[in-house]
């Protein structure tokens, strides 16, 4: 049986709750995780990312190739692109079977104007890796999206 609490796990678990104790203070995501205690995972298993603006949410979605490892996506967002918060989590299904699995987000308040999003990728293992980043307009239209196809090739 697995644990439900992995070292990852619990390591981005108290980093968004700091997120969200200081939320209005606009936490830098690199901020609330120790990546001093992390390495750079060598298998990416992006395969699109795609977050799409409609009717006042941002759907932040994306596919993985083959994720064989336990742990959680953390979604963030910026509104300059280089300086992210961490908006949410959600769990990574690890699996032996070579198979794609799609993961969804939504982030019920975007930023009026540019939202960059992108995704981390924390494994059990105390290993991390970045989706590319993707820019969403939120001009107040029905509809706004982006999308990076292999983000696989994309490390941020």
């Amino acid at each position: 049986m697995k644990s439900l609490l992995t070292p990852a796990k619990v390591l981005v678990t108290l980093a968004i709750l700091a997120f969200s104790a200081t939320a209005n203070a606009q936490t830098p995501a690199s901020s609330l995780v120790d990546k001093n205690a992390m390495h750079e995972d060598s298998v990416n298993s992006f395969i699109s990312f795609s977050p799409v603006y409609l009717d006042g949410k941002t759907y932040v979605r994306w596919l993985v190739k083959n994720d064989k490892k336990d742990g959680v996506f953390v979604v963030e967002r910026s509104a300059d692109g280089v300086d992210f918060e961490a908006l949410g989590f959600k769990d990574r299904v690890g699996t032996q079977l070579l198979v794609n699995l799609f993961y969804s987000y939504i982030d019920q308040e975007p930023l009026q104007g540019d939202n960059f999003y992108r995704v981390m990728q924390v494994g059990s293992d105390n290993s991390y890796r970045y989706s590319s980043v993707v820019k969403v307009i939120n001009n107040g239209s029905p509809v706004q999206g982006g999308s990076a196809a292999n983000a696989a090739d994309d490390k941020k």
